[in-house]
């Protein structure tokens, strides 16, 4: 059975290379680009082995990841959840990790790094 990966970004050219890196590695992916969207999904009944969400998703550069993060933890405790950012801004790693992330993946990064960080969330209990 494929696991299954949501893939949260307002970035349209980065949905497309990580959504087809993925699904070549063997993922079922889905892909969303809005923060209501994805809040949305989070909150749904559709099974996700692991999140994948960008910081901002828009302009007004708020942190709906952050919030994302926290509603998905406590909705999907057993999912592997990775904030996927170029934000440096003081306090979103820890802010993330506090919320519920399981990693924090810097943009640009290498997709391999990415997968890699997703199979080691996916396996930490």
């Amino acid at each position: 059975m494929k696991r299954r990966l949501l893939l949260l970004d307002d970035d349209a050219a980065i949905v497309s290379v990580v959504k087809r890196y993925f699904e070549g590695k063997g993922f079922e992916v889905e892909a969303c680009l809005a923060a209501g969207e994805a809040l949305r999904l989070v909150e749904s009944d559709a099974a996700f082995d692991a999140i994948v969400c960008d910081l901002h998703f828009t302009s007004a550069r708020l942190a709906e990841g952050i919030e994302i993060i926290g509603r998905a933890r406590r909705r999907r405790p057993g999912s592997a959840l990775l904030l996927f950012t170029g934000a440096a801004e003081p306090g979103v790693r820890d802010e993330a990790l506090r919320m519920g992330a399981d990693a924090v993946i810097a943009k640009p990064t290498p997709l391999a790094k990415l997968h890699d960080a997703v199979l080691r969330a996916l396996e930490t209990p």
